[in-house]
């Protein structure tokens, strides 16, 4: 397919999307409690968290399935806060595939357009068109019960696409499928994003789905915005201990603060960010910036072993009960089994510190 006909198939020019001091109660729950965040024409915004932290609340906010109790919706600077979700102009793309049974794949993706009384000729056309971009020109005429899961899942996709929306809505659209062709359409979705340059949400609760398909992540919390940022200052700059235990695997060591330093494993190493107003800290870190080496005399045992390939994951328990994970080249970590006496370091670079939880 040409770029030209891409740009057609896209339509409208990429869109800003603005949250400004977004509140949503239900009863005695807070959805969301003041989130403000921008969205960027073409980008592709990731909202993560866990289990009620507002982030699908928001993004049927920006579709208008959901009205805010205070805060503000732009799209391009314009309010649309109380606009009808149907003059929103944003495609959605749900978990569920939400296919009409008894049309065909072509037909279900042309849905959108008879309901706008397009010409039957124009919106056959395009859905043709739409089918085509996303890989499945030759299954117009199956329908969805003839079709897999994660083809059923690109049909949704072309049907958000073939409205020619300023905003891409995806709420949650690959959970449904299993981990293969999840993987294979999750690079799919991101190759269609990036041609059309269209400005797309993508909801999850899958922080690796998040940081390799997004231009940045938004991490929410309880309603709040924790962090937004691109996927590798969020993994090795996250702001808050949340974020730093929410996005990948982290241990927490135990220090002792001292300033703007912290003394921790025997070392004394500078303090990322804000500290808190406490001695007794946890100092909080990524399994590769830890170091194990075999020492006949460590006061830590290798208490298991986790093949990863290149790597293996090494589970420590410090003198203090504390267990520490490591990754570690496959080859070192070979000669380090169950019950080994070991030493623990880090490297000499500031860290990140929290209360300490226990």
């Amino acid at each position: 397919m040409t770029v030209t006909t891409l740009e057609k198939a896209a339509g409208a020019k990429a869109a800003t999307v603005e949250f400004r001091g977004l509140r949503r109660e239900f009863g005695p729950t807070v959805a969301l409690d003041g989130l403000d965040l921008t969205v960027q024409p073409g980008e592709l915004l990731a909202l993560l968290g866990p289990s009620g932290c507002g982030k699908t609340t928001a993004l049927r906010m920006l579709a208008g399935f959901e009205h805010p109790d205070s805060g503000e919706v732009l799209v391009d600077g314009e309010d649309v806060t109380r606009v009808p979700a149907h003059r929103r102009d944003a495609g959605m793309v749900f978990q569920s595939y939400s296919l009409f049974p008894h049309l065909s794949a072509l037909d279900n993706v042309a849905f959108g357009l008879r309901m706008r009384k397009v010409r039957t000729a124009e919106r056959r056309a395009r859905a043709a068109e739409l089918l085509d971009l996303v890989g499945l020109a030759d299954k117009g005429e199956r329908f969805a019960h003839q079709l897999s899961g994660g083809q059923q899942q690109r049909i949704a996709l072309a049907r958000a696409l073939a409205l020619r929306p300023r905003v891409l809505l995806l709420d949650e659209p690959l959970s449904a499928l299993d981990a293969k062709v999840r993987l294979n359409l999750r690079e799919e979705i991101r190759r269609l994003q990036q041609e059309l340059g269209i400005t797309t949400l993508f909801v999850t609760h899958d922080q690796e789905e998040a940081l390799s398909m997004a231009d940045r992540v938004a991490v929410m919390r309880a309603g709040k915005l924790e962090q937004c940022a691109a996927p590798a200052e969020l993994y090795g700059r996250p702001a808050t201990a949340f974020v730093a235990e929410f996005v990948g695997t982290m241990s927490r060591i135990p220090g002792h603060l001292d300033g703007e330093t912290v003394e921790v494993l025997g070392q004394r190493l500078p303090v990322d960010g804000d500290a808190p107003a406490v001695r007794e800290v946890d100092v909080l870190v990524r399994p590769e910036a830890v170091g194990v080496r075999p020492d006949d005399a460590g006061d830590a045992r290798v208490v298991a072993t986790a093949f990863l390939g290149a790597a293996t994951r090494v589970s420590v328990r410090l003198a203090d009960g504390t267990e520490v994970k490591a990754d570690l080249p496959t080859h070192e970590a070979a000669v380090l089994g169950s019950g080994a006496a070991v030493t623990v370091s880090l490297p000499e670079r500031a860290v990140l510190v929290a209360e300490r939880t226990n």
